[in-house]
């Protein structure tokens, strides 16, 4: 996820632990859009395949979402590949 310089700041006057957090969404927003992009899907062709509706979608593409594990398992199975993986 592209940051403006306010958010840069901001993220500067944060926890370690929340700035990690942050960081990780960022790099799964950043690969789902990735993914979607290099596979032609649109994001209301994902809603569609895991079974809601493109407002989520919307909602987990912009801002900071907090994903469960649930919600990341049906995003790799509807994308196809894997969000996160666990070494």
């Amino acid at each position: 996820m592209k940051q403006n310089a306010l958010l840069h700041k901001q993220l500067g006057q944060v926890s370690p632990a929340i700035k990690q957090e942050m960081d990780w969404s960022c790099a799964i927003i950043d690969k789902i859009y990735s993914i979607l992009e290099h596979k032609g899907i649109s994001q209301r062709e994902l809603a569609k395949r895991i079974g809601c509706n493109e407002t989520q979608i919307t909602r987990w593409t912009r801002g900071f979402p907090n994903f469960t594990l649930s919600s990341l398992a049906k995003l790799s199975e509807a994308l196809g590949e894997p969000l996160i993986k666990i070494s």
